[in-house]
């Protein structure tokens, strides 16, 4: 009898934790089903994230090449600015150049031409100098022959 009562008192320490041991296994369930759950909700934000990350990534790559194609075209105008004016000083000063060289030649020139002159007037005065002595030559020789 006492072998039976201990029995029936291990019997039902025994359904008593079965029935522990059930309720905390329908326990685990229902929070494994909840971990489930509220790991399918952040599996579903993460990707609603990780899109929403893509297409910010995609805007700022795309802000990025219309702003360097920006960039590129205000350098390209304003280095053909810059160009234009530059071909304009060079021409300017090329101009400038020329017409100092042609003042320079035309103050040699005309001063070649004043010196060219007065040797000319030179030799005007000397040419005439011979031609009055050549005619005086001339004449002595003619009163020479003449009275000869």
């Amino acid at each position: 009898t006492t072998i039976y009562s201990e029995i029936s008192t291990l019997q039902s320490k025994i359904n008593r934790n079965l029935i522990l041991l059930e309720e905390t296994n329908k326990s685990l369930n229902s929070a494994s089903d909840i971990i489930k759950r509220k790991t399918e909700e952040n599996t579903k934000q993460l990707k609603i994230a990780n899109d929403l990350l893509n297409q910010k990534v995609e805007e700022i790559y795309k802000d990025s090449k219309a702003f360097q194609k920006e960039i590129d075209s205000t350098f390209i105008t304003r280095l053909d600015k810059h160009k234009s004016d530059i071909q304009i000083e060079v021409r300017n000063e090329g101009v400038q150049i020329q017409r100092a060289l042609e003042t320079a030649l035309n103050s040699n020139f005309n001063t070649m031409e004043e010196k060219i002159k007065e040797r000319f007037e030179v030799q005007s005065q000397q040419l005439k100098v011979i031609n009055v002595l050549l005619i005086i030559v001339l004449i002595g020789l003619g009163i020479m022959f003449y009275f000869k």
